[in-house]
């Protein structure tokens, strides 16, 4: 069975002492936890690899439904329900080869002759 991440973006608060020019406090905000997207409007859905995939495609979207976040009531409070526990969250990871792969596919990257059109099969073609 393959593996998707599928992005998400969440407001930090950052507090800063003005007097002594130094940051103080970082406050995330995963009650406003939002699916994350392109400039197109493209929700980001990448493979095992962090190579990224189409977003209208059915397992693509499966790991959308599977992934959005649901808090208990109506309110949200708190991290979701769903996720794993804040304190198993990672702070990041290294995605050097990660990057060089998603560069090989990049379409923004790739420069189509005039006239030429991309493959439906070609990653990211929106």
């Amino acid at each position: 069975m393959a593996k998707y991440w599928v992005r998400y973006v969440m407001p930090v608060m950052v507090e800063v002492d003005d007097g002594a020019d130094e940051v103080t406090r970082v406050v995330t905000l995963p009650e406003e936890i939002r699916e994350d997207r392109d400039d197109s409007g493209h929700f980001l859905v990448y493979d095992e690899g962090f190579v990224r995939r189409h977003d209208d495609t059915p397992p693509h979207i499966h790991a959308q439904q599977v992934a959005r976040p649901e808090w208990p009531g109506r309110l949200r409070g708190g991290p979701p329900q769903n996720w794993p526990d804040p304190l198993s969250w990672e702070e990041g990871f290294d995605l050097t080869d990660a990057d060089d792969r998603y560069g090989e596919r990049n379409p923004y990257g790739r420069r189509y002759e005039d006239g030429e059109v991309p493959h439906p099969d070609d990653d990211l073609v929106f």
